[in-house]
């Protein structure tokens, strides 16, 4: 176990990264393998967060370049993952710096590289200076390094900004410089909300209006606060989205510059107008609070375009899917993409709570209502969410007699609690979500049928995992996510994976590739042998459709081919049966099929679709139910086409 150096007992947070690092298996005395996105991961990355790095360029890097132009220091920004991004400085890193690999794409992740600026940034959720012998791994102990977070205007963590220095030494002050730029970027962020038509700074002192530490309202052309800075809710009393600007500042805030006497607050007012950026990196079409979201397959983007429609206009949202789909992320989502961002959004899990207790959950009770109540009674989930989302998870579990009083609030948008006489008013966006078929529950009298129109403003389903189109992603995403070192997955157990029911969802993949990961720890590849038992069983008795024009296995969205049973004996390669005329047939006795053997079939079945459609080549395509371009390539590799 590798000895810790004698740590300052005020730096509770630097004891406990090394704990961690040590956790995590790293040696101090051994530089740890790096894990590194390739160049599709990258680009994919690089567009998913092209207006964090866009708005780091235009307010963070020119304070940077004047105060350490002439250092030997280096800009750096990473993504709530630890990979880092971009970075901007020295022209050319020193030998040191590149053996450590402190690189466009690498993995900072305190498990990966042990204690650091960025992970531990990541990990603390706050601005960390690691300089020299507080790194853990010896090799990185010639670096200084100062990282801070960057957080949304709704508070989720996008990624950290980090300087780094070889020659350097970091004092205080490096750390007070990163912190400003974070805050610059943040205030940026907040700038560029959809819809922000004004800023409105706010201090107690004018000058404060510009020290960077003020508060700061966004507003709507109408008036109306679309985000607000953490100082300006503080100073208006918890400010939220939606609000009337005058109903905190009065009917003159539009004013360049005034004071106002009832607050005694100095107000500097400017119109906004920043379509630079916006036009650069196309925020017409996604705003910026959707950073992050993303969704590749059809049916969950169309889904997701009509829920956010609705919740703008108070209008129930019923989420189907089966156990696993991601019903409460989505909703998550909505949430934080939505207007009422910055209110609370609660949670209740319908089919978890205890029939006798669902009601008092819910609504809430007044002292002394029932035997054990609070003595001080409870307000209830309904009036916890007021202002925000209320979201009804499992809601085909609520009893009954709770149906009855819920279909209350929704239409008088009051709450009674249990024992009272006395009704609150209350403000929420209702989502509820089920896995189960809420009409069948009506029809079998399991659910009120007044309810079900109710809840029934929009109804979308979200896909089972077998059923999306960017299934061959999410797979390489968890394996990301869990794998230990830099490894591939096999093509046979990727074709496994994609072929799979799943009846788990997301839920059960991302179990599989945890455990999955574990066990094949230092393993190149992951493949069949890295499989849990169970489902290495449940594979090897599912039939397997084979996709005859991809070598690695259903590469492409419409698998072809006929049906084999996979062999349960099998050691490397877990298919079983033979080519016969160009397509796979199933054998008593199962053997693996060797790889001469799938091009075989590969190439059979795309001459007889190319012959059969007399070489058209969009026939052909849409025969075999794949792309044009992807048949293309396939011709190509057998010499039909040039």
């Amino acid at each position: 176990m590798a000895v810790k150096p004698h740590l300052p007992s005020t730096q509770a947070w630097l004891a406990d990264s090394w704990q961690r690092s040590i956790g995590a298996g790293l040696s101090e005395f051994q530089l740890p393998q790096e894990l590194r996105l390739d160049a599709s991961e990258l680009k994919q990355k690089h567009e998913q967060y092209q207006m964090l790095i866009a708005l780091v360029q235009s307010h963070a890097l020119p304070l940077f370049n004047q105060l350490m132009a002439h250092s030997n220091s280096r800009l750096l920004l990473s993504d709530a993952e630890g990979y880092v991004l971009r970075h901007w400085g020295v022209s050319r890193y020193s030998t040191k710096l590149a053996d450590v690999a402190l690189d466009i794409g690498v993995n900072w992740l305190e498990q990966h590289k042990g204690t650091n600026a960025i992970g531990t940034a990541l990990t603390a959720k706050q601005a960390v200076s690691v300089v020299g012998e507080q790194h853990f791994i010896r090799q990185n102990r010639f670096m200084s390094c100062t990282a801070c977070p960057i957080f949304s205007p709704q508070g989720e963590m996008l990624g950290v900004i980090d300087i780094t220095s070889e020659q350097q030494r970091h004092t205080q002050q490096t750390l007070m410089l990163v912190s400003s730029l974070a805050q610059q970027v943040e205030t940026a962020l907040l700038c560029h909300l959809p819809d922000s038509h004004y800023r409105i700074d706010l201090a107690a002192q004018p000058n404060l209006l510009n020290s960077g530490w003020q508060g700061i309202v966004i507003a709507d052309s109408d008036g109306r606060i679309v985000g607000c800075n953490p100082m300006a809710k503080q100073l208006l009393n918890h400010a939220k989205v939606g609000d009337a600007v005058e109903q905190y500042l009065g009917d003159n805030w539009s004013r360049a510059g005034g004071f106002n006497q009832h607050l005694d607050l100095h107000l500097q007012t400017q119109p906004l107008n920043i379509p630079s950026i916006k036009s650069r990196v196309a925020t017409s079409n996604k705003s910026l609070t959707q950073l992050g979201v993303r969704f590749r397959d059809p049916q969950l983007e169309r889904a997701w375009q009509h829920a956010n429609k609705v919740i703008t206009k108070q209008i129930p949202l019923l989420v189907l899917g089966e156990t696993g789909v991601g019903k409460e992320q989505f909703v998550k989502k909505l949430h934080a993409q939505s207007a009422r961002r910055t209110e609370p959004l609660v949670a209740v899990n319908c089919a978890a709570l205890p029939a006798e207790l669902v009601e008092s959950e819910l609504f809430g009770y007044q002292a002394g209502a029932f035997t054990g109540a609070n003595r001080t009674g409870f307000i209830g989930k309904i009036r916890q969410a007021h202002g925000g989302f209320l979201f009804l998870d499992e809601i085909g579990e609520m009893p009954l007699a709770a149906q009855s009083r819920l279909l209350r609030v929704l239409q008088e948008r009051e709450v009674v609690p249990v024992g009272s006489n006395q009704s609150f008013k209350v403000d929420i966006q209702i989502i509820a979500a089920t896995h189960m078929d809420l009409e069948q529950q009506v029809a079998q009298g399991l659910f009120r049928q007044d309810l079900f129109y109710r809840l029934n403003g929009l109804q979308v389903r979200l896909p089972a995992l077998r059923e999306r189109q960017d299934i061959e992603r999410i797979i390489h995403k968890l394996h990301r996510k869990h794998r230990i070192a830099p490894q591939a997955i096999c093509p046979e157990l990727l074709g496994l994976l994609m072929q799979h029911d799943w009846p788990g969802n997301l839920r059960e993949l991302d179990n599989l590739m945890q455990v999955a990961c574990l066990m094949a720890e230092g393993d190149d590849t992951l493949t069949w042998q890295h499989l849990p038992d169970y489902l290495a069983q449940k594979l090897a008795c599912e039939p397997l459709k084979l996709d005859p024009l991809n070598a690695q296995l259903l590469n492409e969205e419409q698998p072809l081919g006929e049906e084999v049973k996979i062999g349960q004996n099998s050691a490397s390669h877990p298919l079983a049966g033979k080519v016969t005329s160009g397509k796979i047939a199933a054998q008593p006795t199962a053997t693996a099929v060797q790889s001469d053997s799938l091009h075989d079939a590969i190439y059979s079945n795309v001459l007889q679709a190319y012959q059969a459609s007399d070489g058209n080549v969009s026939q052909c395509a849409k025969r075999l139910g794949i792309s044009r371009n992807a048949l293309y390539r396939r011709l190509k590799q057998m010499g039909l086409k040039g």
